[in-house]
């Protein structure tokens, strides 16, 4: 990670910035860390009148990238909001599969990483909030609400809770309003809609989660499992549901994170990953698995892997 001067970035062509994050070219960049890939950001929030809070993150990936490594957060907890896709992330000895809406607190001192899986493609958000109470309290709160709101949130560290379409617009806003210019209204939009986005989160890893979901998605993978051998389309997912294909697929990326299609590959490419350790024949494996010719696979392989098949079972 790099930290780009404001020279350099006002050299950006403003067409192509407006054309990749859809805002006007910011005033000050001083806080706003990024890749040298532009897929990846952090906004020191310490540096914005934003107490308690360290980082605000975004990522945006198209492709695999190479896995998140061992770390941990001194004195802070990170909370992980999954917009799209779906990310794995090991938290101590315990795995942890993110999909679209799923969010995950991460406790203080917490030796984290992605594990074995690359960063994945998708949609990610995080916030780190600091609990040393000598940062004063959080968004400017009153010390008493401080505490609790921070009490409460760590009652809900190390599981995973759905959250819905209202967190990306909180959490849009808030990026926005961080490239947008200094002000002292900036500063009160930004510590009010982390106040807001905090509530939620609290509100939905309070409720009681229902068993529905759970239920359709397991129908869902034990069909896929026993149908592997070959292709499987939409609509027979769809059928199984009782639901039109287009109802469907809408549900399932607003459920799931990703398009129901996306899923089969996923699920095929995961068996592939077993099968090739034992068979080492690519266009057996592929064949195997229901996929038209060995080139296919390999493309699909390769998305999901960031590797080829041959490579795979060399390594």
């Amino acid at each position: 990670m790099v930290l780009f001067s404001v020279k350099y970035l006002r050299q950006i062509k403003t067409k192509h910035l407006k054309k990749s994050f859809n805002f006007v070219l910011p005033y000050n960049f001083k806080h706003l860390l990024m890749h040298k890939n532009n897929k990846r950001k952090v906004y020191k929030l310490s540096t914005l009148g934003v107490p308690r809070c360290n980082d605000f993150g975004h990522y945006q990936y198209n492709t695999i990238e190479p896995e998140l490594t061992n770390h941990f957060h001194e004195n802070v907890i990170e909370i992980c909001f999954c917009i799209k896709g779906q990310q794995y992330y090991q938290v101590e000895n315990s795995l942890y599969k993110l999909s679209g809406n799923d969010i995950l607190i991460i406790p203080p001192n917490t030796i984290h990483s992605t594990g074995f899986y690359p960063e994945d493609i998708g949609e990610l958000y995080w916030l780190q909030i600091s609990l040393d109470a000598n940062k004063g309290s959080l968004c400017n709160l009153p010390f008493s609400q401080s505490d609790y709101l921070l009490r409460r949130l760590l009652l809900k560290e190390k599981m995973i809770f759905k959250g819905n379409f209202s967190f990306r617009n909180i959490l849009k806003s808030i990026e926005l309003e961080l490239l947008s210019p200094v002000s002292v209204l900036r500063e009160l939009k930004i510590n009010h809609q982390i106040i807001e986005l905090l509530l939620l989160t609290l509100n939905f890893a309070e409720k009681e989660q229902l068993s529905h979901l759970s239920v359709r998605i397991e129908t869902i993978n034990t069909f896929i499992e026993k149908n592997k051998e070959r292709s499987i389309y939409v609509d027979e997912l769809a059928n199984l549901l009782n639901l039109s294909t287009a109802y469907f697929k809408t549900w399932f990326k607003e459920n799931v994170g990703v398009s129901p299609k996306d899923y089969i590959n996923r699920k095929k490419i995961a068996q592939a990953k077993v099968d090739l350790k034992h068979v080492k024949n690519v266009t057996k494996v592929a064949y195997n698995l229901g996929f038209g010719s060995s080139q296919y696979f390999a493309t699909v392989f390769k998305k999901y892997t960031g590797t080829s098949p041959s490579r795979y079972i060399r390594s």
